[in-house]
């Protein structure tokens, strides 16, 4: 059996930052079956929890080593495992430490996202095993948000100069812009697009016998460097504000606002090959 791959072909055309060069350009993004590459993630994040007469603040710092292996390729999904080799970082409240090791256990556990062919994530599990201080809607979207950022750029078609386009994500809306062909990486040539993104849902629950309406609202802005050679991310950062009013009708003192921001980096260390099929 021949080996199998999965070919995303995207046409780039100049964008305009004079810091890149600027022309047209045609990149594939590649997966195959059994191949491995590595990330690090650093992650900064500031929680704001504003609950009755009472304000809390903390800020949450960890690095996480991934690898991502391609399990399934097929013309309906592309299945990957993200398996947390290391992880490490802490929270502090008012300067002081909190939740000492709260990130030990991440080591071994594994994320799996499952894309579709036109580059949309259809599934991302695991995500929910992240620790959160509240579990609050925010906190959890935006952990689905920092391992989406790996994905949601993929967009298969062709783009006119300085051309935009759009995506409805797993988290929300973003807005896509090829900007140029950075010469300057360590792996070579890569396309760099920005980006701008937005959050924005409603949902309703109980706390205790108290029912709550939630409303979610946000923005994001950051940039990806895509390496020419095989399309895949190799270097990028974002950063993005979600915020949660949970509002309790009737129940005035019981509402609750969550503001949470973020700021992620993420580089590739290396690439290996994938398994041979004949």
């Amino acid at each position: 059996m021949k080996k199998l791959s999965f070919v995303i072909s995207i046409l780039l055309l100049s964008g305009c930052s004079k810091t890149f060069i600027k022309k047209p350009l045609t990149f594939t993004t590649l997966f195959v079956p059994g191949e491995t590459t590595y990330y690090k993630m650093h992650i900064e994040r500031t929680i704001t929890i504003h609950e009755g007469d009472s304000i809390r603040n903390y800020i949450m710092k960890y690095n996480l080593k991934l690898k991502e292996t391609v399990s399934e390729v097929s013309s309906q999904f592309i299945t990957l495992n993200l398996n947390i080799l290391s992880a490490s970082g802490g929270v502090t409240h008012n300067g002081e430490d909190f939740a000492t090791g709260v990130f030990d256990n991440l080591k071994g556990h594994t994320i799996t996202v499952r894309l579709t062919p036109d580059g949309s994530i259809a599934d991302i599990r695991g995500t929910e095993k992240i620790p959160t201080l509240q579990g609050t809607g925010a906190e959890i979207l935006s952990d689905m948000e920092i391992f989406s950022f790996l994905y949601d750029y993929i967009k298969p078609g062709a783009l006119k100069p300085a051309e935009i386009y759009r995506k409805e994500t797993r988290t929300g809306s973003k807005v896509y812009r090829y900007e140029g062909i950075d010469k300057t990486k360590s792996m070579g040539d890569a396309a760099y697009i920005t980006f701008t993104g937005n959050f924005d849902t409603e949902d309703a629950g109980y706390r205790g016998t108290y029912p709550y309406k939630r409303i979610t609202k946000g923005s994001a802005s950051g940039a990806i460097y895509h390496l020419l050679k095989d399309g895949r991310l190799v270097e990028g950062w974002e950063k993005f504000k979600i915020k949660d009013n949970y509002i309790f009708p009737g129940y005035r003192k019981l509402n609750k606002e969550v503001i949470v921001y973020t700021e992620l980096r993420v580089s590739r260390a290396q690439k290996t090959g994938g398994e041979k099929h004949e």
